[in-house]
C-alpha cells in the first residue's frame, strides 16, 4: 500500500522489510503488513503516515481554508495586480506624461444681424 509521510522523511529503514526511498511525490510503496503498522503511528495525536485518500482530503481541506481567509485572498489579488503591472510597464519606461485635451478653435464669422 502507498503511504505518504507527514514528517517529511525521504527514506525509511525497517529491520524486517529493508530500505525504502520516497518517490518524486513523496510516497512510499510498502508491503501491506508494514503499511498497516506504519499507518497506526501517531505523534501528539496526529498521524505520521497517510494514505492517498487521506492526503488528498487533507490537501483539499487546507486549500479550502486558505481560500476562505480574506487576507490571503487580498494578498493573492495584490500579487496578481503587481505582476500585471510589471508585465505591462517595462522597468525602463517612463510614466506617461499628463496629456491635455486639444484646444478647440473656432473660426470668426460675420454677424448675421447688422449692428444698428
Amino acid at each position: 500500500m502507498r503511504l505518504y509521510t507527514r514528517t517529511g522523511a525521504s527514506a525509511l529503514d525497517h529491520p524486517e522489510y529493508g530500505h525504502f526511498d520516497a518517490d518524486e511525490n513523496g510516497g512510499f510503496d510498502f508491503p501491506d503488513p508494514l503499511s498497516d503498522e506504519l499507518h497506526r503511528f501517531h505523534a501528539g495525536g496526529r498521524p505520521m503516515w497517510e494514505t492517498d485518500v487521506e492526503r488528498q482530503n487533507r490537501l483539499l481541506a487546507e486549500e479550502m481554508e486558505r481560500r476562505r481567509d480574506p487576507a490571503t485572498l487580498m494578498d493573492a489579488v495584490q500579487q496578481l495586480v503587481n505582476a500585471a503591472r510589471t508585465v505591462s510597464e517595462p522597468a525602463s519606461a517612463k510614466p506617461p506624461a499628463e496629456t491635455k485635451p486639444p484646444v478647440k478653435r473656432t473660426t470668426k464669422r460675420a454677424a448675421t444681424h447688422p449692428a444698428e
